[in-house]
């Protein structure tokens, strides 16, 4: 899978960059710029250890949204909800806010699809439901999803926004991680289009009506490691996509691999009870 489960030699080489490289330059996701404090307050940081893994969106006080793979271990079995926590509120990282006051939420109990398995990428897509409920400000605080009947091709060739604390190139031996939360704009490309591109780049991944793509056929932006499970949202702050997988980062017409959250907005509303 493309965004956590890395081979064992770059995850190794990933873990050596962050210790030795505590103070240096910021990473990027690939192609993007700094977000603005408390731009994109829905965001919540996956933490193991104290270090981030993933992402996800707030649904609501109770619950936050994330890709499945991201909650597998390395025997592709579902981690225990004590395995990580949650943070809000995040904007850079380590934890030395500034205006915003980070907190970190424990996790009561894991829902992952019901079709989901952790050594397929359909499916991708996982609720968390928390151990208290969060301190939720105001209503941008939790993201606004799509509705069920959206059709598969409502947001093709629109421009969207992905965000995330993931490395700026898919090398970890010479990329790095960002300290403030990075954002890039990238183009949904229809599932048709999408299917080509990676079968003209010879790859045989099936874009499933579950799925859509996101970022620019000629490379160079797009979601990498640790972004995974981040939310990918459209002018209208709507989340539409769930960064989940595909091939590297940024590669000329390999375009990123989203979970389309429209086609799994029932399911949500079942399990949080909206």
């Amino acid at each position: 899978m493309k965004y956590f489960l890395v081979v064992l030699s770059l995850i190794s080489a990933a873990l050596a960059s962050e210790i030795d490289n505590e103070v240096g330059p910021k990473g990027k996701i690939v192609g993007g710029v700094d977000a603005k404090e408390n731009e994109f307050p829905f965001i919540a940081s996956l933490t193991k250890r104290g270090r981030h893994f993933c992402g996800a969106s707030i649904v609501n006080e109770r619950f936050l949204l994330t890709a499945g793979h991201c909650l597998c271990s390395g025997t592709n079995k579902i981690m225990k909800p004590t395995s990580f926590k949650a943070t809000i509120g995040l904007h850079r990282q380590p934890l030395f806010p500034k205006s915003s006051e980070p907190y970190q939420v424990a996790i009561k109990s894991i829902t992952v699809h019901p079709q989901y398995v952790c050594s397929d990428v359909q499916n991708d897509i996982a609720l968390l439901e928390l151990q208290e409920p969060l301190k939720l400000t105001n209503s941008d605080q939790s993201c606004c999803l799509p509705p069920q009947s959206a059709s598969i091709t409502d947001n093709d060739n629109r421009s969207v926004t992905v965000m995330g604390w993931g490395w700026d190139n898919e090398d970890v031996t010479i990329g790095q991680k960002p300290e403030i939360l990075q954002k890039a704009a990238v183009t949904v490309i229809s599932n048709e289009e999408c299917q080509k591109s990676y079968a003209a780049n010879n790859r045989q991944n099936v874009i499933s009506a579950t799925q859509l793509c996101a970022g620019k056929l000629e490379g160079g932006t797009d979601a990498c490691w640790a972004d995974s499970g981040g939310p990918l949202i459209d002018e209208n702050r709507i989340l539409i996509g769930i960064v989940s997988t595909g091939v590297g980062c940024g590669r000329a017409g390999l375009p990123g691999i989203y979970t389309r959250v429209s086609q799994f907005t029932s399911w949500i509303n079942d399990v949080v009870k909206l």
